[in-house]
Formats: C-alpha cells, sequence, structure tokens
C-alpha cells in the first residue's frame, strides 16, 4: 500500500492519504517517518502479523479477565 505526507500537525502527527487515489486519511506518529520526511514524499506501507505477539497478548488478556473474575481461586 502506498500512502503520501500530507501535512505535520503541530500535535507531533503526521498526515497520510491513500497514494494515488487520496481521499481517505490517517495520522501516524511524526516519530514514525524518516526524519527527512516533507510534505508530497510518497511511502510504501506494509503490515506484517506478528502471529507468537498475537498469541502471547490473548494468553495475557485471558490471564487478566481470570484474574478480574477470581477465575481459578478456590
Amino acid at each position: 500500500m502506498r500512502v503520501q505526507l500530507d501535512r505535520f500537525e503541530d500535535s507531533g502527527w503526521a498526515v497520510l492519504t491513500l497514494y494515488p487515489r487520496g481521499g481517505r486519511t490517517f495520522d501516524v506518529p511524526r516519530e514514525l517517518l524518516p526524519q527527512e520526511a516533507a510534505p508530497g514524499d510518497v511511502f510504501e506501507a506494509r503490515f506484517e502479523l506478528d502471529k507468537m505477539e498475537t498469541r502471547r497478548a490473548a494468553e495475557e488478556n485471558r490471564r487478566l479477565m481470570d484474574e478480574l473474575l477470581g477465575k481459578g481461586e478456590e
């Protein structure tokens, strides 16, 4: 997926648009972009699934829910 840097916000966020279609925008923290990034720059964006971390997070969430609900305590 390609995105284009539209602008930087004073709040520390960068506003990106889908490229080349435009239309939809989304914000990302400024620090995720290269320091030399400037409005108009186009980036290739990728999302990679981390199955091990997903499993670890699900197990931790289950543990916390069990703790909150008092399960496992007899």
